[in-house]
């Protein structure tokens, strides 16, 4: 005989979950097993009626059972469906009021609820595996089947309207309520409670078990909740999400939620999740966290999981926060399966989303019917990083304030960290600042502590520039010189302009400075940029259009989003060399390719507009700037080829002091007669040098007349002898000698 033919006796209940002489059962669950227990015992009856030989069962259909099943139909029907499934469990306070929350949660009918509780049972019975089997025919398939609960739950003539409802508009499905263990097949599949149903049903604790799977990771140092805690400027914020997170739970006991959707914008370490926690405890609800960075190593289930998540919230009356949302742009697979799933579900069944990012979403581009609600976490203001880091050091190194303070400050004024950054830099420094007890050597512990890791990403997209040059060392005319040193003045005091003197409160644009150095090739744009970061004491980052500009969509703007957001957490400089290849003028749209370039150039100008750091933008073609980007330029510098009196200068400083010169160069001859760029005058010293110490003597005329007419060649230009005058012979000579060299070569 067939396994299936011999299933486990079907057993009324325990014997001690019912009283003596037939007594409702004890619990709700003991109730749903008995009444469950009578219909798998009629059913199989049902079929074993009119089965001569059960032997010959999965081999033939006999006669008998052919006449069984034209004539037994509605006489079955009958006896098997003889009072309500639900009824016998309502009598029971627990079973009603997890019931009607399942109902009030997700919308669910009457006949939905059956159906969840049948495929319930094999979670509180195991002997229900085998029993269904039997029904399904199939010992491989221990839960029921569609057709196994139509024919628990439902007369025959109920079946196929039934089956329609399940298979394509139930909530069980569309809301992962049930999980079906083939979804290319469901009218032949097993259905199962899913995790986060069974364990809110039968009184277990936690969530659906999948849902760690994308959880976010909670370790912040204490140090830095510390900081968090004292800072006052989140209580807008939190008191904002404490009233939507009470408002959804309101709502949702109404059975009345539209959804709200919030993007939390604050840089990383500013405590986002913290303020959550406030809101939340504020608010009384509990909150489901997601990191979108795990959803790409997920993609394919990553939409139910997430589903999952946002059921057991609404099951719970919990909100859901996605922390580090920004991670989805650009990874189109994750993006598409997340964002797909949060519309389905906004769009049915409402619930909080809070969205938490470094920067702003596109919201109206992935969720177009949303309504959304975008609280920012501002940066802190200097004297909150001077109060952060003093408590920081007091609590870590056991500092007074007094002793604190100065070093705090300048901290504060150098680098602009949140309130994690700079928990985790006192705890890097906390071991050699316990060693030394002078002032200027904790200032230069720290700061090279922080300056090493403030910026980690900031070096794959640039190149850091080692400043020597000073202001003095500029050759431009005085009304340019002038425009450098407001920029240097500007940054100099702009503490006490925007922030003493309030003058930031007229503009709402960022506190950073942004410069534009135009002018030919060689005039000195990239020496000033190193000499008003060598003047302010601040780095100078060289931005690599090669490794920032890439070919595919979207790569582009991910770049710039690192190097603004790491560049905002000191003061630095960014040097945008041939900024026209990035901030050049927006193209009409004639392919992805031109819409997305115009996002990028959009992009650039919003974080530009909010740039609290100092840029540079260096061109030799102004007019290929945008004008946008022009508009907001604060200080505009021309740099024009020298004139004589410049060059003069230039000449002379472009050989140190340890350069054996001669005494006879000419140097007015060769400012007067060269219309030379400062960068060329650099390099031919620089030739000439070389020339000399191949000779071994002297610097000369003879050295730098042949080093000006390698400049000449490498421009592509051609000087006949007769325009060096009386040093005409040293350029015959270099050209004589270089023929000599050429034939020599050649033999």
């Amino acid at each position: 005989m067939n396994a299936l033919d011999a299933p486990p006796m079907i057993e009324t209940a325990d014997a001690d979950a019912r009283a003596p002489g037939g007594a409702s059962p004890r619990t709700w669950t003991d109730a749903l097993v008995f009444e469950l227990d009578r219909r798998v015992a009629g059913l199989i009856a049902s079929m074993r009626d009119g089965v001569s030989n059960p032997a010959l069962k999965h081999l033939v259909v006999t006669d008998a059972e052919v006449d069984h099943l034209l004539s037994a139909r509605d006489a079955d029907d009958d006896r098997l469906f003889a009072g309500s499934l639900l009824a016998s469990l309502l009598e029971y306070p627990e079973a009603r009021a997890k019931l009607d929350r399942l109902c009030r949660a997700f919308a669910l009918d009457a006949f939905e609820l059956e159906v969840l509780l049948a495929c319930l049972a094999p979670d509180i019975d195991r002997r229900f595996d085998r029993l269904f089997a039997y029904v399904n025919d199939d010992l491989t398939k221990p839960r029921p089947t569609i057709d196994t609960l139509l024919r628990l739950l439902a007369s025959s003539r109920e079946h196929l309207p039934l089956q329609r409802r399940l298979l394509s508009d139930s909530a069980l499905l569309r809301l992962g309520l049930l999980i079906c263990d083939d979804r290319k097949a469901p009218r032949t599949g097993m259905f199962r409670v899913a995790d986060g149903v069974a364990r809110f049903l039968l009184d277990y604790d936690g969530v659906d078990e999948r849902i760690a799977r994308l959880r976010a990771d909670r370790d912040a140092p204490a140090l830095a909740r510390k900081l968090w805690r004292s800072r006052a400027s989140t209580d807008d914020v939190v008191a904002t999400l404490a009233d939507i997170f009470a408002g959804q739970d309101a709502r949702s006991a109404s059975g009345d939620d539209a959804g709200t959707l919030v993007v939390l914008r604050g840089r990383a370490g500013s405590g986002r999740a913290h303020a959550l926690d406030l809101a939340s405890q504020r608010a009384g609800i509990g909150r489901i966290d997601l990191d979108a960075r795990k959803f790409k190593a997920h993609a394919g289930e990553v939409g139910e999981l997430i589903v999952a998540a946002l059921r057991d919230a609404r099951l719970h009356d919990l909100a859901v926060a996605i922390h580090h949302a920004d991670a989805l742009i650009g990874e189109a697979e994750a993006q598409d399966e997340s964002c797909a799933a949060i519309r389905a579900w906004l769009r049915a069944y409402g619930g909080c989303i809070v969205l938490c990012a470094e920067d702003s979403l596109p919201c109206p581009l992935w969720f177009p019917t949303a309504v959304s609600t975008e609280l920012e976490l501002p940066p802190l203001a200097i004297g909150e990083r001077e109060a952060a880091w003093s408590l920081a050091l007091a609590e870590a190194m056991g500092w007074s304030g007094e002793a604190a303070l100065p070093i705090a400050r300048a901290l504060a004024s150098k680098f602009r960290l949140t309130e994690a950054e700079i928990a985790i830099a006192v705890g890097q420094a906390r071991a050699p600042l316990a060693a030394v007890d002078d002032d200027e050597e904790r200032a230069r512990i720290l700061h090279d502590v922080v300056g090493r890791s403030a910026t980690p990403r900031l070096h794959r997209l640039t190149d850091a520039v080692a400043t020597r040059h000073a202001i003095k060392d500029l050759v431009l005319p005085e009304d340019r010189m002038a425009l450098i040193d407001d920029i240097v003045r500007r940054v100099q005091h702009r503490r006490t302009v925007m922030e003493d003197w309030s003058f930031d409160d007229l503009s709402p644009r960022g506190k950073g400075l942004i410069a534009l150095f135009h002018g030919a090739s060689g005039t000195g744009k990239t020496m000033a940029a190193d000499a008003v970061a060598h003047s302010l004491r601040m780095r100078l980052f060289r931005i690599d259009l090669a490794g920032v500009v890439s070919k595919y969509i979207g790569e582009t703007e991910k770049n710039l989003r690192t190097i603004f957001d790491e560049a905002d957490r000191m003061d630095s400089v960014l040097f945008f060399d041939e900024a026209d290849a990035l901030f050049g003028k927006r193209s009409d749209v004639k392919d992805a390719h031109d819409r997305y370039a115009n996002i990028e150039i959009n992009y650039l100008l919003q974080r530009v507009e909010n740039f609290s750091g100092i840029a540079v933008l260096a061109t030799n073609k102004r007019d290929h700037i945008d004008e946008a980007f022009l508009r907001r330029i604060h200080i505009s510098v021309e740099f024009p080829m020298p004139q004589a009196p410049e060059r003069l200068r230039l000449w002379r400083r472009s050989f140190p002091k340890n350069a054996p010169l001669s005494a006879q160069i000419d140097w007015d001859f060769l400012a007067r007669r060269f219309e030379f760029s400062g960068g060329t005058i650099r390099n031919a010293a620089l030739s000439a040098a070389f020339l000399a110490a191949e000779s071994g003597g002297e610097i000369g005329m003879r050295e730098l007349v042949q080093a000006v007419r390698i400049e000449i060649v490498k421009s592509g230009r051609r000087m006949p002898a007769g325009e060096f005058g009386r040093y005409a012979e040293h350029f015959e000579r270099s050209a004589g000698a270089r023929s000599a060299s050429v034939s020599g070569i050649a033999t």
